[in-house]
């Protein structure tokens, strides 16, 4: 990436090569941003990352990213930021920056709650109750596919294949299993670590990451 400085500001940033045009209007190849000597000749610097952006985003609220010419390193500085996601849920307010900007209702105060349509305080949710939700949605679709089973014995009669309901227990008691662990998070570190997975020195899988971790679809399951 890359960005074009006039008058010591950021005016245009690239995400992939282009031609440049100097002044006399001779178009030059996009190799040119091959030589960080020659982009120079057109005030065009490349863009250096002065720190990572978070692995796990979907942990995050809205990661955005800033850019800051550094002229003394002739690069521009791209810095990332984000805000972990709280655990637990947290009441909506409105926020001092809401009422100055006019966003607020009229009458609205800082801190005072955001109420939905039916006058219900309005909720974000925190990383348990995301993922717990997800755990359950990710539950009810896998059971779903042998449900045909459970309607048919509730109709006909007939016998739930010992496979079917093998697998339908174990898909439970994963669900149990990971909802006690994102309950148990003591913190945000904990929560992060439910989707790491453990690998041994040669970088072989030995234990896979404790989220979403269902058993998969046993062989020989019945149609």
């Amino acid at each position: 990436m890359w960005g074009k400085i006039e008058a010591n500001k950021i005016k245009e940033l690239y995400n992939n090569p282009v031609n440049l045009v100097d002044a006399k209007g001779t178009v030059h190849p996009k190799s040119y941003f091959q030589d960080n000597t020659k982009l120079e000749t057109f005030n065009v610097y490349p863009v250096v990352n002065k720190n990572s952006m978070p692995v796990k985003s979907f942990l995050y609220y809205d990661v955005e990213e800033t850019f800051a010419w550094k002229s003394a390193n002739k690069n521009i500085e791209r810095t990332y930021t984000a805000t972990a996601k709280s655990l637990n849920d947290v009441n909506e307010v409105w926020t001092k920056a809401e009422i100055d900007d006019g966003s607020a209702p009229s009458g609205k105060k800082a801190n005072d709650p955001k109420l939905d349509e039916d006058g219900n305080q309005r909720v974000k949710y925190g990383l348990k109750t995301l993922l717990t939700k997800e755990v359950k949605s990710q539950q009810s679709s896998l059971l779903a596919l042998t449900d045909k089973w459970i309607v048919r014995k509730a109709e006909k009669g007939t016998a739930i294949p010992s496979t079917v309901t093998t697998w339908r227990d174990g898909i439970r008691s994963a669900a149990t299993t990971m909802q006690t662990k994102i309950t148990d998070a003591s913190d945000f570190d904990a929560i992060s670590a439910l989707f790491d997975a453990t690998y041994n020195s040669s970088g072989i899988l030995t234990a896979p990451a404790p989220l979403y971790n269902f058993p998969s679809k046993p062989d020989g399951m019945p149609e």
